[in-house]
């Protein structure tokens, strides 16, 4: 397991680096790509901290944000991510009959959405 630079509050989160992913393409890639138990046990680690988390990095500003706090920043958003499948009850990351994942065009943030 990666361990990873996080602000001391969450240096417990540390072992959690494989899980931190810089865009959108690359948080759906490695969610379809982790088996479900992975997932739960990311989600229950995580999840209970989301609140922390938001209160945390609303007191840092996107311009000046250093590489811990974008790490944290990052893995709350894997946690929104693997959400679904968790609080859904699947028994799976991905969907067999969903849109397939090499045909989705996905942006980058300089695309002005």
């Amino acid at each position: 397991m990666s361990e990873v630079l996080l602000p001391p509050a969450f240096a417990d989160l540390r072992h959690l680096g494989e899980w931190i992913a810089p865009t959108e393409e690359v948080r759906h890639k490695t969610k379809i790509a982790a088996d479900i138990e992975s997932a739960r046990r990311f989600y229950a680690t995580v999840f209970p901290r989301l609140e922390a988390i938001v209160q945390h990095l609303n007191g840092v500003a996107w311009e000046t944000m250093g590489a811990a706090d974008r790490n944290l920043f990052l893995l709350g958003c894997m946690c929104m991510e693997v959400s679904h499948p968790v609080e859904l009850g699947w028994q799976t990351t991905d969907i067999a009959d969903a849109f397939p994942t090499a045909r989705v065009q996905f942006l980058s943030e300089s695309a002005g959405y």
